[in-house]
């Protein structure tokens, strides 16, 4: 076939899917966000058909030699040939499962995702459990469909990590075990020193509205292309790059719960807004390194966002919208937004501990794959697992198994990126500091400096290339957790008034992990 037909066939199959994608990510936001229970289920068998559609676009036997024509082809534009590659993949794994499962899993998953909210709502993990089981039991499957030769946790890794598995992650946990455990004991031991609880008081959503107005001017989440609603879990929907929609969820007794998950989520947003006009709407836009994609949530949210600098011009207007932080002196208020302590909820965790949660999830992901979970109460492994890593005992499951969104919709695989994005988080933010001066950037309001940096190094060109690859052009080093541990060390020692040197390594707290990981 020649390469100009072959492209124009790609383009116009491209499109096709990027059509039904976008109608499906509608229908999924609104889902989470703005529509009414009861059409729940029109809208789940409308959506299971546009899934059903999708599918046949996507597995479009006609495409094998158009994309075969363009992954082995020479002097095609390299972004044309990438996102080729990729298809290509996708046709072939998806094409081996059978449509009609295919079309069931994209209900189970609705129905699943709805039925968290109201369990969460309820602190009712009975009547999620079946949904969830049938979830795990589905993807097990279709990994096996996908991959046959392939461990099915190594398969779900690596599509939401290319080149991660089991055997990297291992040993990037048990860094992250022997460096930091030994220092959230240290901390824990002097946590008279920052007193978080100042942050607490009474915070009405019209006050809390107007203070996430204030975080999207200044980090330049613009509405003529981004959106901003509100879910009982934050996430980010990335539809083209000049529709990005961002929710939060707020609590009226801690606005920093709304304030750093509205960071974080920027960060995604700023991430789709800032790819190339060429790579929106295409596979590279879709297929985006979710490390990489993570990295830029949490560099915004920790390393940005957490800095006396990002704080010097906003606080003094925090405190004229809520007048609970006019009675906290802004010193106290930064050590206040860094203090770390063994907590429950993921999403609301310190920098320190964060890594601890996603251990805890990923050691349940890599057990209920490996069939060693089969037959016991979920939530009871999920409490168990709280007390032997983080010590803390878990009251209901709202707080516990039911936090979380992803295992409702089938994300397994996904939550080893947060931790992997926090530590590719640490090497940028070493680079781009000697790159400019942030703190004064941060300092004087206006970031377009950082997010030129950001689309240039980082952005613009989604997954034209792994997050390795993008990470050795934009610092000059392949991925090193050395930064994560160094940063965090460097960070809590100082806050905590910490002698480095007296830090002794303590392995009872990763006993638990030890026991399920290294059978």
């Amino acid at each position: 076939m020649q390469i100009e037909t072959a492209i124009e066939k790609f383009k116009d199959w491209e499109f096709k899917q990027s059509a039904y994608l976008l109608a499906i990510s509608t229908i999924n936001f609104d889902d989470l966000t703005i529509a009414p229970n009861d059409g729940a289920n029109y809208r789940n068998q409308r959506l299971a058909y546009l899934s059903g559609e999708y599918y046949s676009i996507a597995t479009d036997e006609n495409m094998v030699e158009p994309l075969k024509s363009l992954v082995y082809s020479h002097g095609v534009d390299p972004k044309i040939v990438e996102s080729a590659k990729k298809q290509f993949k996708q046709l072939k794994e998806l094409s081996r499962i059978p449509k009609d499962e295919y079309i069931a899993f994209q209900q189970l998953q609705s129905e699943s995702a709805q039925q968290w909210q109201k369990s969460k709502a309820t602190n009712d993990y009975a009547s999620f459990e079946p949904y969830l089981l049938k979830v795990i039991e589905t993807q097990r499957r279709f990994a096996h469909y996908c991959a046959p030769d392939m461990d099915p946790y190594d398969y779900w890794l690596d599509q939401y990590e290319p080149g991660m598995d089991q055997k990297q992650y291992d040993a990037f946990f048990d860094l992250v075990q022997k460096k930091l455990v030994p220092l959230i004991h240290a901390v824990v031991k002097h946590q008279d020193k920052v007193d978080r609880i100042i942050l607490n008081g009474d915070f009405p959503i019209e006050k809390q509205t107007k203070i996430m107005d204030l975080l999207k001017d200044y980090l330049h989440f613009d509405p003529s292309w981004g959106y901003m609603g509100v879910s009982a879990h934050p996430f980010t929907n990335g539809f083209n790059k000049n529709d990005v929609r961002v929710t939060t969820a707020y609590d009226l007794h801690d606005a920093t719960s709304a304030i750093f998950s509205l960071i974080h989520e920027v960060g995604h947003a700023t991430y789709e807004h800032q790819l190339d006009d060429d790579i929106s709407g295409t596979f590279l836009a879709w297929s985006i390194s979710s490390g990489m994609h993570e990295s830029q949530s949490r560099l915004f949210e920790n390393n940005l966002g957490r800095s006396t600098a990002f704080w010097k011009t906003l606080y003094p207007k925090l405190q004229t919208i809520a007048p609970h932080f006019q009675t906290i002196s802004f010193d106290d208020f930064i050590k206040a937004i860094n203090a770390s302590s063994p907590s429950l909820i993921r999403t609301e965790a310190d920098e320190l501990t964060y890594p601890i949660h996603i251990l805890i999830r990923y050691t349940m992901e890599k057990a209920l794959f490996a069939g060693q979970l089969d037959g016991k109460p979920l939530n009871t492994v999920w409490n168990d697992y709280y007390h032997e890593f983080l010590g803390v005992d878990v009251p209901n499951d709202t707080m516990g198994i039911l936090q979380d969104v992803h295992w409702a919709d089938g994300s397994f695989g996904y939550f080893p990126t947060y931790a992997l994005g926090s530590a590719i988080a640490a090497q940028i933010y070493a680079t781009m500091c000697q790159a400019m001066d942030v703190d004064t950037i941060l300092s004087d309001g206006d970031i377009t400096t950082i997010l030129e940096w950001l689309k240039t190094n980082i952005q613009h060109d989604g997954s034209l290339h792994d997050f390795n690859t993008i990470l050795t052009r934009a610092t000059g080093k392949p991925f090193d957790p050395s930064y994560y541990i160094d940063y965090l060390v460097d960070k809590y020692t100082k806050l905590y008034e910490i002698d480095p040197m007296s830090i002794q390594k303590d392995e009872s707290i990763i006993v638990g992990y030890n026991e399920f990981s290294h059978k």
